[in-house]
């Protein structure tokens, strides 16, 4: 009976070290989750941030898209910079979207996200790019700016 007894107590606390060994594996994956979303916040805004200083510190590419705003001419070598840099966005934008779509990114900041793309993709040409070009992007991101379109692409 003594070694029922006994081997019961230590079954009874192998299991007990069990469930807490599932209770902290439980409790590093949560803190490892929200190292992830903290790096991707801060990956992603970096890239943001360099995307918008290589505007900002090229006098030439910021002249090439103040004017493509306000629908002046370009020349053919300032239109591929532009379709250039165009690109380079639209791949962080679906860089953030998978992020997010993955879990790693924020909702309530990809939802305000989502509306400075509306505005950008409101811009003098940026549409027409996107619908010249969409086919190159995954299809999750592709229905989602297209969503954020005014006027649909032409099939």
């Amino acid at each position: 009976m003594k070694f029922d007894r006994v081997n019961e107590l230590l079954q009874t606390g192998a299991n007990i070290g069990v469930i807490l060994s599932i209770l902290f594996l439980a409790l590093q994956i949560s803190r490892t989750e929200d190292v992830m979303k903290a790096q991707t916040r801060s990956t992603l805004a970096s890239q943001s941030a360099a995307l918008l200083f290589g505007e900002a510190d090229n006098a030439d590419l910021a002249s090439i898209v103040r004017r493509s705003y306000g629908r002046e001419e370009l020349t053919a070598d300032e239109r591929f910079r532009l379709d250039r840099l165009l690109q380079a966005y639209f791949r962080h934008w679906e860089s953030t979207h998978y992020q997010y779509r993955v879990g790693l990114f924020d909702k309530e900041e990809y939802s305000r996200l989502r509306e400075a793309w509306r505005l950008r993709l409101a811009r003098p040409g940026v549409a027409d790019f996107w619908c010249s070009s969409r086919i190159a992007y995954s299809v999750a991101f592709a229905t989602a700016i297209d969503n954020l379109l005014a006027e649909k692409c032409d099939p």
